[in-house]
């Protein structure tokens, strides 16, 4: 891999996945007893790739992906029930339903979306000057 690419392609990768759960997020706000999960990153000497600085290779990456333990809001909810003569009868039960912030969700996508333009910037300026240097010799 070309020398500056891989601290910004590493970060490419993490913010997509932290998009990838937020999405995932939102599409279940609706799903009974879903829990939203949350992506942690991290900086420093990636697993594999990104760049060396210092003798240490620096990048941001997923350290974990964490399931949410708060509860999600109780509702009453009506589910018919068939028995075995045939007949249906109607119980009433309480239901726990997604613990999904949809306001922190949405400034997770949005923070998430401004640092992959912005890494993305960075990988297009460097492809560009390549390029340019590339031009001149060749």
């Amino acid at each position: 891999m070309i020398e500056g690419f891989g601290t910004s392609l590493g970060a490419l990768d993490a913010f997509g996945t932290s998009m990838a759960v937020t999405a995932n997020n939102v599409a279940n706000m609706n799903t009974d007893e879903f829990r939203a999960s949350d992506v942690r990153l991290q900086t420093g000497p990636p697993e594999q790739g990104g760049q060396v600085q210092n003798g240490q290779e620096q990048g941001v990456q997923v350290a974990e992906i964490r399931q949410s333990t708060t509860e999600g809001p109780l509702r009453m909810d009506l589910r018919r029930v068939v028995h075995e003569d045939g007949s249906v009868s109607v119980e009433q039960g309480i239901v726990e339903g997604s613990n999904t912030d949809v306001a922190k969700e949405m400034v997770n996508m949005i923070t998430d979306q401004r640092a992959f333009e912005a890494n993305a910037a960075v990988v297009r300026a460097r492809d560009e000057m390549t390029g340019i240097l590339v031009d001149r010799f060749v």
